[in-house]
Formats: C-alpha cells, structure tokens, sequence
C-alpha cells in the first residue's frame, strides 16, 4: 500500500475531532436558537464542553424548569436567573414542581420574567397552593408584554383563586386549570373583559361559586370549557357576551355542568362548535347549550352526546325544541375508535337530527381525543 494513502474506512485525527466539532462550528444565533427547544437543565450542563460554550445559556431567551431528582429545582431556578446575561430579555418561562413551602421562588421567578419582557409563561403549581395573590407579583399580573398565560394547578384540594380583572393588555392566549373566579360585591365575576387582545380561552375543571360568571370580551374567537364544577348551593349562570367568537367546545365528563348557558348576542360569526357530554342532563338545559350554536356551520357532537340529546327529545316538549340551524353546513359525530358501534346504530342516532340539517356528514371512528 502506498505510503499517505489511508485505508478504507480510516480517518485522520484532525478529520475526527473536526467532525466532532460540527456543531460547535454553528454560529452563536443558530446554537441558542437550537438550546432554547431543550431543557433548561440540559442547556446549563453544556457549559463544560468547551470555553465557547461557557456562557452561552446565558443569552438563552427560554427557559423550561421541571422537577427532577437530587436537585432543588427552587434553587435551581434561582441559581439560573440570578446567573442569567441580565440585558437579555426573557422571552419563555416554563416553572413545574415548585412546592409551597418555598413559594417565595415562585414570586421571584415571576416577578424577573415580568421586568425581563416575558411573552410566554407557563406554571404548573402542586395542589398546596390555594390563593394566587398569595403566589404571584402585581408586577405580573398586569405584565404588559404578556401574550400567552397558562395555569395549571393539580385538581385536588381547594382551587387556585383568580383575582376579579386581569390587567394583561397584550394576552392573546390563556389557560386556566383548576381555578376559581373572585365575585364582585353584586355576587358576579367578570375576569376577562379588561383583556383586550384576548384570541383564544381555555377553561378546565372550573369551579364557579359567583352567582353569575360572565365571559365577556368583544375580541375572543376560540373558547374551549372543559368539566365546569357549579356547586349546587345557588342558582348560578353563565353569560357569553363574546360577539366575534368563531369556535366553541363544550366538554363534559365529570356532570358537572348542569347549568345553562346563555349569550347576549346570537354568535353569528360561530363557524364551527362540539358538544361532548357523557352524562345526562335536563332536556331543557341541553337544548339550551344547542341554542348557543344555532349560527354554527360546522358542528361536531360526540355519539354518546346525539344519543342523550335522542333519548331526551322522547321527554320534550314542543316549547323545547333544537334551534333550527340555518347556517349549518355538516354535522360530525365523533366515534372513539374502541366502541363497538355498527353505521346502522350511528345512522339512527343522526336520524332524529335530519330533519333540522341542510346536510349531514357522519365521520365514523373518528378519535375523540384529536
């Protein structure tokens, strides 16, 4: 074999280690953009792989905290944003297994996104936290930057406590898991009309001890309520005041929203609706939740929730009737892929509807939970 030639399948040493160092090679913005996707945990720990790679979490702009084992992530969390190039803004903030007994990091944490120019926050709390003024600056509830906000808060003991307004001019989107709304001294709750630029709700495992809860705001196009707790001590109500909403779900697992729905205008933007309910319910508080999509054109109901509506309409009256549906364009009902349901049973089920569409679409073994 000729001397410099190199057998096949061998490298030099310095063609290795420059491949090895591909990535080190990336400039600086494609590097950070790459370790704002991993964990903040993971994107701390390559400071070790070389001088260059020292400080360079330090510029990152997302930050995602989880608990993880043999480390104090409220330490941690402390430790990072104290360590942090503090010019930088701090564009997402995710925070997950902070306990209460150290919530005072929380409050930190939160307050240091706010002054940084936070637009996405996200917290996750343990179910011992009960009130969030307790738990959060002012600082951040009317955090201008501000576009998206998600709550979540583990459904067990008493719920996270929402204060009467959210001062967050900027919010496009918000979450709220597990959480109580603050009545106003007339016994209603009005949290979302001072949100302006607010696009999309979502609303989980709710509970609603106001007499009235309106969802009020002329800019809001999605709205999802998901297993609404209404405790059964008053007569309560739920008010949409939501003129220019194009999508509304209605999910109903746990039987607890027996309450009806009402709006002070007809949704004639609605485009599209779905009703999922797997418990029963009055007639008259269902074809109540119906009236809400009466502009709909395109809308979905689960099997289980066209078989109560079907077996309910034999106990109606004819003052209770579905609305008439001018709009509507399809009718989807939503299979879960497990249920043994022959196009027969799901045929005769949309049977009772035919008379009140302009046309039906049936989308068989369609997975509930896409």
């Amino acid at each position: 074999m000729d001397e410099g030639k190199e057998t096949k399948g061998t490298r030099s040493k310095g063609d290795t280690e420059e491949e090895r160092d591909r990535l080190g090679k990336l400039p600086e913005n494609v590097l950070l953009h790459i370790m704002n996707f991993m964990e903040t945990r993971h994107a701390v720990q390559t400071c070790v792989l070389s001088k260059r790679w020292n400080n360079l979490w330090k510029s990152l702009t997302t930050l995602t905290f989880h608990h993880f084992r043999r480390i104090n992530v409220n330490k941690f969390v402390s430790r990072v944003l104290s360590d942090r190039d503090d010019s930088i803004s701090l564009l997402n903030l995710c925070l997950s297994g902070l306990d209460q007994a150290e919530s005072g990091h929380l409050i930190w944490a939160t307050r240091y996104a706010a002054s940084h120019n936070v637009q996405q926050l996200t917290i996750h709390l343990p179910y011992k936290f009960t009130n969030i003024l307790n738990c959060f600056d002012p600082l951040t509830l009317s955090c201008p930057s501000l576009t998206s906000l998600e709550l979540h808060k583990e459904c067990c003991g008493p719920p996270l406590e929402i204060p009467k307004s959210l001062q967050l001019p900027a919010l496009k989107s918000l979450l709220l898991e597990y959480v109580s709304f603050t009545a106003t001294d007339n016994g209603c709750a009005e949290p979302f009309s001072t949100c302006h630029s607010l696009n999309t709700l979502v609303l989980c495992s709710l509970h609603i001890d106001a007499k009235v809860l309106f969802i009020s705001n002329s800019n809001l196009s999605i709205l999802n309520l998901k297993d609404l707790k209404i405790l059964d001590t008053i007569q309560q109500k739920i008010v949409f005041s939501t003129p220019n909403l194009s999508s509304l779900t209605i999910t109903n697992y746990l039987g607890f929203s027996h309450q009806p729905f009402s709006s002070t205008c007809n949704l004639s933007c609605l485009e599209e609706g779905t009703i999922h309910t797997t418990t029963y319910i009055s007639y008259s508080v269902f074809i109540g939740w119906l009236q809400l999509f009466a502009n709909v054109k395109i809308l979905k109901l689960s099997y289980d929730t066209l078989r109560i509506l079907k077996d309910l309409s034999n106990h109606a009256t004819t003052r209770t009737q579905p609305p008439c549906f001018a709009r509507l364009e399809s009718l989807k009902v939503k299979i879960i892929p497990y249920l043994e349901m022959s196009d027969e049973e799901v045929n005769r089920a949309v049977e009772y509807f035919r008379t009140l569409l302009i046309r039906v679409a049936v989308i068989n073994r369609w997975n509930l939970q896409q």
